[in-house]
């Protein structure tokens, strides 16, 4: 997709600067709820005014590089805006392990530390020997950033497999992404991270129509359900992985969730028959699947209805194509490149090539089978995981499962499950339950999909970001 300077330039114009004056214009309309406390936009504008004093006193220069430990607190959001609108091209950091926050700085070049995660007031230090980002080309792409004079932001992976690659996106366009939103009279749960591209998805979302953005005391299922009941939440945004959880858990039956209209999920593949569960959980919550990456920021879908895993992009800002099957996107949000990663991943023409392999249907419509690094190859057939624990969740003695490749000297691979068993299934019964799931999978599935393997576990591996660890 390709834009003119002069929509280059209105873009500029309508970034930080827009969603400041956006803020600002719904003065004493509630914005935050912490707990019993509830901010106004009012309070927001003073704490961002506040913010950008200081940046002013401590002599922060517009393009430095500043690391924001924060959360969704009144003085971290106020922080964030005040350092878009200074200029400044901010790494979130909401974790508290101090060797992520070294690579966080080793990796950004970051000048700066904000600490926002206490009570206001925060501090503002300077970074003792602060030196540029590890490789050339990602000072070559802050130097171009820079350069245009754009308030910058940088997102990093979880870095599960080695070094957390860190993304520079023009803060500036992903800001003015949302100038489009009407106002609404609407509460939003804060669910996804402080510096995840869908918690900031969410926060961009209620600043710019006006909504209440409702925080959770933790990200327990109870606790989380405790903030939808009490604020009478309207949209909730999370992951498959939390949805099972807050099911689970029956903290969705011990709290008042009615005022439940939207749900939306994201971050993984959502199996067919969790789904199928949902719906029938919430049937007044229209159920919808979402989809982005950190690289080109979160698309606006649509679905056919709350059952369907089927989607089509309906955004404007969002070109896409499939390419041997993987989904190819090319947004008005996507990052600039990497600062620590080769950028094989982004062609020459400026399509990013997600790794997620889809079905095509009609009308437009795909669906995720799932990542192409979890595939399993059976003998040379595919098994996409979730197909597998779609089948396994038909079954009411099945609370959650994971679905994953093992080595197999005849096949190369096999299927195997770890099954979380619903309560109220005894020990004793556990052999007879696996005969059962075996014999429901072969049922359901062809011979080579069926597990060859069934594990029963307590718990499943979750990560930070409510995502099964596979």
């Amino acid at each position: 997709m390709v834009e003119t300077k002069a929509g280059e330039a209105t873009r500029r114009r309508r970034g930080a600067e827009e969603l400041r004056e956006r803020t600002a214009a719904y003065g004493e309309r509630p914005c935050l709820a912490t707990g019993a406390r509830v901010w106004s936009f009012a309070d927001l504008t003073q704490a961002q005014n506040a913010a950008r004093n200081l940046l002013a006193e401590k002599g922060v220069q517009a393009g430095e590089t500043v690391i924001l430990r924060g959360d969704y607190t009144l003085d971290g959001i106020a922080w964030l805006l005040a350092l878009a609108e200074w200029r400044c091209v901010v790494a979130p950091v909401a974790v508290n392990v101090p060797e992520e926050l070294a690579v966080r700085l080793r990796v950004s070049g970051a000048r700066w530390i904000v600490e926002a995660t206490q009570a206001p007031p925060a501090s503002v230090t300077a970074v003792a020997g602060a030196s540029a980002p590890g490789s050339e080309t990602g000072g070559a792409l802050l130097a171009k950033l820079r350069e245009s004079g754009d308030a910058g932001l940088i997102l990093f992976s979880s870095g599960s497999t080695g070094e957390p690659k860190a993304m520079l996106h023009n803060l500036d366009h992903l800001m003015a992404s949302y100038a489009d939103r009407k106002s609404r009279r609407l509460v939003m749960l804060a669910f996804l991270l402080f510096d995840h591209i869908g918690g900031l998805n969410t926060l961009f979302n209620a600043l710019a129509s006006g909504a209440l953005l409702a925080v959770p005391a933790s990200r327990d299922a109870e606790a989380v359900a405790a903030c939808l009941a009490r604020h009478r939440v309207n949209l909730l945004p999370t992951s498959p992985t939390f949805l099972n959880l807050l099911l689970a858990s029956g903290a969705a039956e011990r709290h008042d969730l009615s005022a439940l209209r939207i749900i939306t999920y994201g971050t993984e593949q959502m199996p067919g028959g969790l789904l199928t569960r949902l719906r029938a959980a919430f049937p007044n919550a229209r159920l919808l699947q979402t989809f982005g990456t950190s690289e080109t920021g979160i698309v606006r879908t649509d679905s056919p209805d709350s059952e369907s895993t089927w989607l089509r992009f309906d955004d404007p800002d969002v070109e896409h194509k499939i390419v041997e099957g993987e989904l190819w996107l090319r947004s008005q949000t996507q990052a600039l490149g990497y600062l620590n990663a080769p950028m094989d991943r982004f062609t020459p023409d400026g399509w990013f090539r997600t790794g997620d392999q889809v079905e095509q249907a009609t009308e437009g419509r795909w669906r995720v089978l799932g990542r192409q690094t979890d595939v399993i190859n059976v003998g040379g057939e595919k098994v996409w995981p979730a197909e597998v624990e779609s089948v396994l969740l038909e079954m009411p003695e099945v609370e959650a499962c994971l679905v994953k490749g093992e080595p197999n000297a005849i096949t190369g691979q096999t299927v195997v499950a770890q099954v979380v068993p619903a309560s109220g299934v005894p020990p004793t019964e556990q052999e007879a339950l696996k005969r059962r799931l075996r014999q429901h999978c072969r049922s359901r599935l062809a011979a080579y999909k069926a597990p060859s393997k069934l594990t029963f576990v307590e718990q499943l591996a979750v990560t930070a970001r409510f995502k099964t660890r596979r």
